[in-house]
């Protein structure tokens, strides 16, 4: 078959940041980020401007103290926030995080997380792993760079 030998050629010319053996990523849990940098429902939302504008990341998972996902702060939900307030420095998390938040598990395919990122009209996907609880985030940063890796590696294979 010819594409078995193809995907090996591709896999040996990609060159990932990470390390994924010999084949390129397929499923979320290949992709996602593990260290996650997260806050709880009652942080104030000052804190999360702080800890957002010296970070280079643009959405913080909030998380119960079990682990289980409480919602999304995006860089999207501050401006907005900023903007519709003066006292924002006291609002809490919960008051203004996402609370309807579409997630996926380690084993969804990349290609549904991207369809789902796609459709939904959003930038990241919590992962939760089989006991509900949050164990990564994968965004449309991760899978765009993902893509690039593996367009260029095609692109010489077929050179």
């Amino acid at each position: 078959m010819v594409f078995a030998g193809t995907l090996e050629r591709v896999a040996k010319a990609m060159s990932f940041k990470r390390s994924y053996a010999q084949t390129p990523p397929i499923r979320v849990g290949d992709l996602m980020t593990r260290e996650l940098v997260a806050v709880v429902p009652g942080q104030t939302f000052g804190e999360v401007v702080g800890l957002m504008a010296n970070r280079p990341y643009r959405h913080v998972p909030v998380i119960h103290s079990d682990g289980r996902l409480a919602g999304v702060i995006s860089d999207r939900d501050l401006l907005r926030k900023l903007a519709a307030t003066t006292d924002w420095k006291a609002k809490l998390v919960e008051e203004v995080m996402t609370r309807e938040v579409f997630t996926v598990k380690p084993e969804t395919t990349l290609s549904a997380a991207v369809k789902e990122i796609i459709g939904r009209r959003i930038n990241c996907l919590p992962v939760l792993d089989k006991n509900e609880k949050v164990c990564g985030i994968v965004t449309s940063t991760d899978l765009l760079s993902a893509f690039a890796r593996l367009q260029s590696s095609l692109e010489r294979v077929a050179e």
